[in-house]
């Protein structure tokens, strides 16, 4: 991108940046929040609408009994980069823990608060702009680009898969760019290259019909410690996990990747800070910690539930207990394999009462940084920052990468909106406003550099 150019694109973005920050307001406002159904239809319509404000031509496709997934198209020649996101977000519970509404975005001292302006409804909204920048400068695009808003990633895309099988022709391209990535507490950016893979399961077990009087657990089998017991069968207190041929096939870490890990300055204690959290694992130094914080698997246990929690006393033998897990997986450790494993682990340890109910899965999947996709987002961020980014082979979290990169689309996360204090998922999501001022200048440089690197 020659210097007049990127001035002219630059210029576009500071002029509308206000714009970004009232449709932004607009879009999180409208509720998409998939672990209860709300919004999908409402969702699917304010993304298209999105889209087309910003000269993209846009459609919504069905997904089987899912729903609609959004598609734009903008550019007509040059090779053909996929933009993925969506548009649902996660529930806002603990809602008294929010400060304001999470569905009436408000700005406070230069910090945009809302659910869904990380994760990431910002990031979509960052891509349609940039381009709209790079066709009022040039008068054209030099590139293809796809847009693909789905409405169930909070929930693993259940219904994905079913879409994906009809349409493959729409995951295959010269690159793609999966949601947003972020920024450190200092604003430096994060170059991620991929995304750990994800199993999502539930573990139940029942020993009464109906709860009881708790004086008779003398007599009847208490299932919360029966579940603990199991539980403490998956892993160890140290965090390793003691499914048999867990780590088998595990993707071990290659020089090259090591070699630009290890000049990152992010260290995970940020978490302390960003969280509340007392302690942060992995070791006494950065580099320790920063290793085992990519390299890492956990077996997480995400809710458990058993008897009475309410106010006060109730004396109750429970009938049931429940919990719910995710295991964050690597590459080379497909969901499907640590599923039948960890069924097989518990059976063979005497739980076969425990039901194991799998909620959903993304595949792991990275891309190296020498791709092409890799290359544009590297110089991307060079354009936009007086700054090199950290580069992280994969993110913490899990999307649909696989979904891409096993078609041979290289994929890896985009310039994003966020930072390491957004608290996606939690409540008070926020994103900086000046970070999201200049995600949206790489993603423009992004997307001129992948038209050019032919």
């Amino acid at each position: 991108m020659g210097e007049e150019e990127r001035r002219r694109v630059f210029q576009f973005i500071d002029e509308h940046f206000g714009d970004f920050v009232t449709d932004l307001t607009d879009y999180c406002a409208v509720r998409t929040v998939s672990a209860s159904g709300e919004g999908f239809k409402e969702g699917g319509r304010a993304t298209r609408e999105l889209l087309e404000k910003w000269g993209i031509s846009a459609r919504e496709m069905p997904v089987p009994n899912g729903p609609n997934l959004v598609v734009g198209e903008a550019g007509s020649t040059g090779p053909i980069l996929c933009l993925y996101n969506h548009y649902d977000v996660q529930p806002e519970e603990p809602i008294d823990e929010w400060k304001s509404d999470p569905f009436d975005p408000v700005v406070r001292e230069g910090v945009f608060y809302a659910r869904g302006s990380s994760d990431t409804k910002g990031n979509a909204l960052s891509q349609a702009i940039a381009q709209a920048a790079i066709q009022d400068a040039r008068g054209d695009l030099p590139l293809r680009l796809r847009f693909m808003i789905e409405g169930e990633e909070e929930v693993s895309s259940p219904h994905l898969n079913a879409f994906w099988k009809r349409h493959q022709d729409l995951f295959e391209a010269d690159g793609a760019t999966i949601e947003g990535s972020d920024h450190t507490a200092e604003g430096t950016p994060i170059l991620r290259l991929g995304s750990k893979g994800i199993l999502y399961v539930e573990l139940t077990v029942r020993k009464a019909a109906v709860d009881q009087h708790s004086s008779f657990a003398v007599s009847i089998p208490n299932p919360a410690w029966r579940l603990i017991a199991a539980l403490r069968t998956l892993r160890d207190e140290n965090g390793k996990i003691l499914i048999p041929g867990f780590y088998d096939n595990a993707h071990r870490p290659t020089e090259e990747e090591l070699a630009y890990l290890k000049r990152n300055r992010y260290d995970p204690e940020d978490f302390m800070k960003t969280y509340g959290a007392v302690e942060v694992l992995g070791g006494d130094t950065q580099w320790a910690r920063l290793q085992h914080m990519v390299y890492g698997n956990t077996c997480n246990i995400d809710g458990f539930y058993a008897g009475y929690i309410g106010d006060g006393s109730k004396t109750i033998n429970p009938a049931y207990a429940k919990a719910k897990l995710d295991f964050r997986l690597l590459p080379g450790q497909p969901p499907k394999d640590v599923l039948k494993a960890m069924k097989a682990h518990l059976k063979a340890g005497g739980f076969e009462d425990i039901e194991v109910k799998s909620h959903g899965t993304f595949e792991p999947a990275t891309t190296p940084l020498s791709s092409r996709i890799g290359q544009a987002l590297l110089r991307g961020y060079q354009a936009a920052y007086d700054d090199e980014p950290d580069i992280f082979p994969w993110s913490l979290g899990s999307s649909s990468t696989y979904y891409y990169t096993s078609l041979g689309t290289p994929s890896a996360a985009g310039p994003g909106v966020g930072h390491a204090g957004s608290k996606a998922h939690a409540p008070n999501e926020n994103i900086r406003l000046e970070d999201a001022r200049r995600g949206i200048k790489a993603t423009a440089a992004m997307m001129l550099a992948f038209a050019k690197s032919d």
